[in-house]
């Protein structure tokens, strides 16, 4: 099976047919970088160039906590997946998620642009952090709306945001090559909607092994009704320095959805839900772009951006 074939590209699943892109948004090649250092660029065509102090400035906590709105009653457990007989990677384990506005799933965003249908999460109050592959498919997506927390066709708790290309950023490589180890992409939003959602944490040590370790996987699948989200759980089964694979059952739609697990405060770096990594490939085995010091040194850079 193909990259192309793994790839779980939302729109199929979703139904929605790939927006034509015009040649002048078509993908270059990615500009020469000197070792250690990286380039971003988003739709609108600015690059920033961060060299491997900037990165390394950026990156130099390796982890940071969540973000629970006041007021808010965080979920501190899930149920065990449950089996169903459809078939993704064997039984279907996959629970539809609710109610969404309970912290930390409203922070779970759904994405709809001229690509098709993704997932995203936010990390910040304006920032979205997604799969590389849901804003930039051989050229960037010319419009997006996002909804944290839906729940159906027209359920939107937190109401949606929308915006253009200009607010949509990825990585040269990715953009220049569609090399699946930096699959990653942010968009800075035009609200503040996670000041009302929270967030969840982050962290990342790349000398810990995960393999074996239980993590969910949480989105928006093209095969469930519209605008719904689930998620399931289950073993990382391998990962290198920038890959995570698990048997997580996934489908189209969920491009972009955290890899997360609750940690506890003894674990140090980052404590409750936490996300170490973004789910983007389908196959045999799923997988998804692991979180390291340069993945999280640029999602910083866009963070921070005002």
């Amino acid at each position: 099976m193909t990259t192309a074939q793994r790839r779980w590209w939302a729109a199929a699943a979703a139904g929605l047919a790939f927006a034509a892109l015009s040649p002048a948004l078509s993908a270059t090649a990615a500009p020469a970088q000197t070792s250690g250092a990286a380039t971003l660029v988003n739709g609108a065509g600015r690059t920033v160039t961060l060299s491997p102090s900037a990165i390394a400035a950026l990156s130099s906590t390796a982890g940071h906590s969540s973000y629970v709105p006041t007021g808010a009653k965080p979920a501190t457990t899930k149920s065990a997946p449950k089996a169903s007989p459809d078939s993704v990677l064997g039984p279907d384990g996959r629970v539809q998620e609710g109610p969404t506005t309970v912290y930390p799933w409203g922070s779970i965003v759904h994405i709809e642009s001229t690509i098709g249908g993704c997932t995203g999460f936010l990390l910040n109050r304006d920032t979205v952090v997604t799969a590389g592959h849901c804003v930039f498919l051989g050229g960037w997506a010319t419009s997006y709306t996002v909804t944290p927390g839906r729940n159906g066709v027209n359920v939107r708790p937190y109401g949606s945001c929308s915006g253009g290309s200009g607010d949509l950023w990825s990585n040269t490589i990715w953009t220049g090559s569609q090399n699946e180890d930096f699959d990653y992409g942010m968009i800075k939003l035009t609200c503040d909607v996670g000041n009302s959602t929270g967030w969840m944490g982050w962290w990342y040590n790349e000398g810990e092994t995960l393999t074996g370790q239980f993590f969910y996987v949480e989105g928006f699948p093209g095969d469930k009704p519209y605008g719904t989200m689930w998620w399931d759980g289950d073993t990382i089964a391998s990962q290198t320095g920038s890959r995570l694979f698990h048997n997580i059952d996934t489908f189209g739609g969920e491009s972009g959805s955290p890899i997360y697990r609750f940690r506890s405060a003894s674990e140090g770096l980052c404590a409750g839900w936490c996300i170490t990594g973004i789910h983007t490939t389908g196959g045999s085995v799923n997988g998804g772009t692991r979180f390291n010091s340069s993945v999280m040194g640029i999602i910083n850079f866009v963070v921070g951006l005002p």
